[in-house]
């Protein structure tokens, strides 16, 4: 039911809607100007699926019993606890993490192949932060039951991604708005930049890092995963005309991407609501 939403938006983003007024009120063909710059900015919503990728488990890149190597960061939590153990287990981590609304940005040129049409290179930066809360069972005596205690998880990633397209657009009734429609094709730059826990206020990474040696660190680099994946795109959206040198647009974009991390290699719906500042060059 939920795939069959998602297909259902795209689908509806995609098409392309007759504007009722074919009027052409403003565009000159003696004012047509070819190449056009943008500069815009939304907000980006985050498919939960690649999330995931952040929780601590053991099918992931990262896991949280890389964290459990440094001997010092555990003496530390027990010494926050008061001296008592602690202990969890693949239950106590989140297995439904989701992104924090992000803010967007992107550039794009486009070049016109008339008044109403044109093709596109467009170039957006997404910063995207997963988190949730994780549970330690600590021992609580004389409690026969362990006290559970919240913990927090987190990761963050950033998203570079190339988007060619072709965009056409017409004339409403409303004197200098048009409506418009893009597709386009998709290709993702993912970087993961970190993934950490926090028990009792003390932060670990839980990046592969080699073995803990007391006094010295890890043995070896972080290592952060990077991946790059291709999608396609739609955006509907509506132009406000100040002057033939300048619009406004306002619209909302749907991503059917695969990110292509590790163990997370599905196409899945991503969501931008955005506005953008148009100049019309020459």
């Amino acid at each position: 039911m939920k795939k069959s939403f998602y297909i259902g938006c795209f689908i509806l983003i995609c098409i392309p809607f007759k504007s009722i007024g074919q009027n052409h009120h403003w565009d000159d063909e003696s004012e047509f100007k070819f190449i056009v710059v943008s500069l815009g900015a939304g907000g980006f919503f985050a498919n939960r699926h690649v999330a995931n990728y952040y929780n601590g488990r053991k099918e992931n890149v990262n896991k949280i019993e890389f964290a459990l190597k440094n001997t010092q960061f555990l003496d530390a939590v027990k010494e926050r606890l008061g001296g008592r153990d602690f202990w969890f287990g693949e239950s106590d981590l989140p297995a439904k993490m989701r992104y924090k609304l992000s803010t967007i940005a992107h550039f794009r040129a486009a070049i016109n192949l008339s008044p109403y049409t044109s093709v596109f290179l467009q170039v957006n930066q997404v910063n995207l932060t997963a988190a949730d809360i994780f549970v330690i069972n600590v021992l609580d005596p004389p409690n026969f039951e362990p006290k559970r205690i919240q913990c927090n998880i987190w990761g963050k990633e950033s998203r570079t991604m190339l988007d060619i397209g072709f965009q056409w657009r017409d004339d409403l009734e409303a004197r200098n708005w048009q409506w418009f429609g893009e597709l386009a094709f998709n290709v993702t730059n993912t970087r993961a930049r970190e993934n950490y826990i926090e028990i009792e206020g003390l932060k670990q990474s839980i990046v592969y890092q080699g073995n803990f040696i007391p006094g010295q660190g890890f043995s070896s680099v972080p290592y952060q995963e990077s991946a790059l994946g291709i999608g396609l795109v739609g955006s509907l959206g509506w132009r406000y005309v100040v002057t033939p040198s300048a619009s406004l647009d306002f619209g909302v974009t749907a991503y059917l991407q695969d990110i292509n991390l590790t163990g997370y290699k599905k196409f899945h719906p991503n969501f931008n609501i955005f506005a953008r500042l148009n100049f019309l060059m020459f």
